[in-house]
C-alpha cells in the first residue's frame, strides 16, 4: 500500500467525476490537492441524474448517503411503455429487489443537489474558480497548468475532468480524439409535481419509446419535481450545452401523437432546454507521463444506459484507490487506467446499442424486442437481474484488485 501522501495532484474540472475523485483521494490522506475550475461559481443545470447502486456505493462509502437520502428518490421500478397507446413493454422492478441484490438502493436525484454534497464535503473554498486550461506542460519530474490568465500552477500529477470537449485531451492526442456528433438532439426540463399531479405519475423510472425516438422522466429533489428528458433525430442542430434554450412548440411537434401523459408533462413546463449528443469510440489510451484524463473527458457517451454519472463516479474513486495501492504517482494513473478503460469501453458500447434498441422502427423488430421482455418477465427473479449484473454488481475495490493480478499492471 503506498504511503506517499505528499503527491501533489492538481484536478482540473469541479464536476460531479472531479470533486469525486478530490474527496475520495483526500478520504485517503492526500491532502495536497489542488481543484480548477473555469466557471465563476459552483452549481449545476437544474437537470436530473439516475445513480445506479454501482455509484451509490462509492458516495455511501464518501460519508454522503444521509444526505442523499433526504433529496433522493428510489423508484419502484423501470417501465417502459409505447409512445402512443401506453403499453407496457417493460417493467422491471427496483426497490429492495435493487437493494438486496447490490447491497445499496438506486436513486434518481437532482444534479444540483449531488455537487452541492460533493463541493460541501470537499469544501467550497477549496476549489479555484474562474481558472479556465489552458494547457499543460510535464518535463518528466513535475506537471505544470497553464491558465489562460497566464497563471502556472505545478504539481506531481494532471487529472483532467474538464469535460467532453477537454482542453487536456485534445493537447494529449490531438484532434482524432474529438467526440463524434451522434445525429440526437437532447430536450429536457423539469415541472413542480404538485402542477402535474392530475397526471398520476408514479414513482418510477418512466420511460415512452417510439420511432426514431424516447422520452424518460423521473421524480427528483425528494419527489417535489418530475425531470424529463427526450431524444430526437437532428441533422444540423450540435450545440452541447446544457443552457440552451428550447422552444416547446418544436418538442411538442417533435412528439404530435405520442401518449397524453407524456404531451401534458411537456405543456406544464415552463422551462425547455437543448443540448447536441456527442460520444466517442473508446479510447485505447487516457493518459501519457504525468497527465491522464477522467469522466466525459475520457469516455464521453450516449446516456442510454443512465451510466455518465456513475461512470465518472467509479472513475474518481478507482483514481483513489489506485493512488493508495502503489507508491509511484506515475505508476498510480497507468494502474487506474487499466482498470477504468475496458469497464468504461463496455458502457460506452452498450450505451449505443441500447438507444438503438429503444428507438426501433421494423415490426418484427420492435416484436423480437418485446418478446424478449415478456419472456424475462416469465422467468424466476434472477433472471430479470442477471443481463445488469455486470453494471449494478461492479465492484472498484475488486476490479484494482484484479488488476494488481496481472503482470502487465502500472507500466509507466
Amino acid at each position: 500500500m503506498s504511503t506517499n501522501k505528499n503527491t501533489s495532484i492538481l484536478i482540473a474540472g469541479a464536476g460531479i467525476g472531479g470533486m469525486t475523485a478530490a474527496l475520495a483521494l483526500r478520504s485517503r490522506g492526500y491532502k495536497n490537492i489542488t481543484v480548477v475550475e473555469q466557471a465563476s461559481e459552483l452549481k449545476e443545470v437544474g437537470a436530473g441524474i439516475q445513480l445506479g447502486p454501482n455509484a451509490v456505493k462509492i458516495l455511501t462509502g464518501l460519508g454522503l448517503i444521509g444526505q442523499l437520502e433526504k433529496v433522493a428518490v428510489a423508484p419502484e421500478a423501470t417501465q417502459s411503455r409505447d409512445w402512443a397507446s401506453g403499453r407496457i413493454i417493460r417493467n422491471n422492478p427496483l426497490g429492495e429487489q435493487v437493494r438486496e441484490r447490490y447491497g445499496a438502493p438506486y436513486y434518481h436525484v437532482h444534479r444540483a443537489d449531488l455537487h452541492t454534497m460533493l463541493v460541501e464535503a470537499f469544501g467550497r473554498s477549496n476549489v479555484r474558480l474562474n481558472s479556465k486550461v489552458a494547457s499543460f506542460q510535464d518535463d518528466g519530474t513535475g506537471v505544470s497548468l497553464t491558465l489562460a490568465d497566464g497563471t502556472v500552477i505545478s504539481g506531481d500529477v494532471l487529472i483532467g475532468c474538464d469535460g467532453v470537449h477537454s482542453v487536456i485531451a485534445k493537447q494529449l492526442f490531438g484532434q482524432q480524439q474529438e467526440p463524434k456528433f451522434t445525429n440526437l438532439v437532447a430536450w429536457r426540463g423539469m415541472v413542480d409535481a404538485d402542477r402535474v399531479k392530475h397526471l398520476k405519475m408514479p414513482k418510477r423510472v418512466n420511460a415512452w419509446w417510439g420511432p426514431h425516438r424516447h422520452v424518460v422522466c423521473y421524480y427528483v429533489s425528494g419527489a417535489k419535481k418530475i425531470n424529463w428528458v427526450g431524444f430526437t433525430p437532428a441533422d444540423e442542430w450540435r450545440l452541447e450545452s446544457w443552457s440552451a434554450r428550447g422552444d416547446k412548440d418544436e418538442v411538442l411537434e417533435e412528439f404530435a401523437g405520442w401518449h397524453p401523459e407524456l404531451r401534458g408533462l411537456i405543456e406544464n413546463t415552463d422551462e425547455i432546454f437543448k443540448w447536441a449528443l456527442y460520444d466517442r469510440e473508446p479510447m485505447p489510451s487516457w493518459g501519457r507521463g504525468r497527465v491522464t484524463l477522467l469522466g466525459d473527458a475520457a469516455h464521453a457517451m450516449v446516456p442510454f444506459l443512465s451510466q455518465g454519472g456513475a461512470q465518472s463516479i467509479e472513475d474518481g474513486h478507482t483514481l483513489a484507490l489506485a493512488f493508495e495501492a502503489v507508491d509511484d504517482p506515475v505508476k498510480a494513473l497507468r494502474l487506474y487506467e487499466d482498470v477504468r478503460r475496458p469497464r468504461t469501453a463496455q458502457v460506452q458500447l452498450r450505451s449505443r446499442a441500447a438507444g438503438n434498441m429503444y428507438h426501433e422502427t421494423g415490426f418484427m423488430s420492435r416484436l423480437v424486442r418485446e418478446m424478449k421482455f415478456r419472456w424475462a418477465r416469465m422467468g424466476n427473479k434472477n433472471a430479470r437481474w442477471t443481463p445488469v449484473d455486470w453494471l449494478y454488481g461492479y465492484e472498484c475495490e475488486t476490479a484494482v484488485a484484479n488488476q494488481l493480478a496481472t503482470p502487465q499492471v502500472a507500466q509507466p
